[in-house]
């Protein structure tokens, strides 16, 4: 199966669904990434909190742990919107990936590059038999992420800690939230899925 998960910036597919990518390498499915920007940012004084470079750097590093094909949108950090310019991008790559399951932000996250891509997302994704989506922050919004489809990570939630930590650009930042935020998560869903730990997704649609 080829599977190709969509992310707004580097980190976002790990958080959101890494342990399920793991796992699927770990069967032979095929993987791709699609990051949308260039995912670094700077406080409104100029002082940069996130390198461009050094987040890249952190992707490629964890797209070759993941042995993903990484594919780049090159859009500025907080300047995704649902136009056309996204949808040619997005088609591009499932032009060359023609994956039999994508996975990509859910709609109703309050992170505004994250919602924009999920919407251009789903919208190309007319002729792919199956759409998930993941939750990638614990932000709360109008909408909440109720999960339907659940994959047991108990085996690779370690490889997954270990993907996150790559990112030290971010998450070395932030500290352990991140950790804690996956690490909560994963329980809750495995209580739910009936497993140790697990993620969770919101199916768009499932076809066989």
């Amino acid at each position: 199966m080829k599977i190709l998960a969509i992310g707004a910036h580097f980190d976002d597919v790990e958080l959101g669904c890494g342990g399920s990518l793991l796992k699927w390498k770990s069967q032979g499915h095929d993987l791709s990434i699609f990051t949308a920007t260039e995912s670094g940012y700077s406080a409104t004084s100029g002082q940069v909190i996130r390198s461009s470079v050094d987040a890249r750097a952190e992707g490629l590093a964890s797209s070759a742990r993941l042995g993903a094909k990484l594919f780049e949108g090159h859009l500025e950090t907080f300047g995704v919107e649902f136009t056309e310019r996204l949808n040619a991008k997005l088609l591009e790559v499932l032009q060359d990936v023609r994956p039999d399951l994508m996975l990509t932000h859910w709609a109703d996250d309050t992170h505004h590059d994250h919602k924009q891509l999920s919407l251009a997302s789903v919208h190309c994704a007319r002729n792919i038999p199956r759409v998930l989506t993941y939750q990638s922050n614990w932000y709360v919004g109008h909408g909440s992420f109720e999960p339907r489809y659940f994959v047991d990570i108990s085996a690779t939630y370690p490889e997954k800690l270990e993907l996150l930590r790559l990112f030290k650009s971010e998450h070395g930042r932030a500290g352990h939230r991140w950790e804690s935020f996956v690490d909560a998560q994963s329980v809750l869903a495995g209580i739910k899925a009936g497993v140790a730990r697990a993620e969770g997704f919101e199916v768009i649609k499932w076809r066989e």
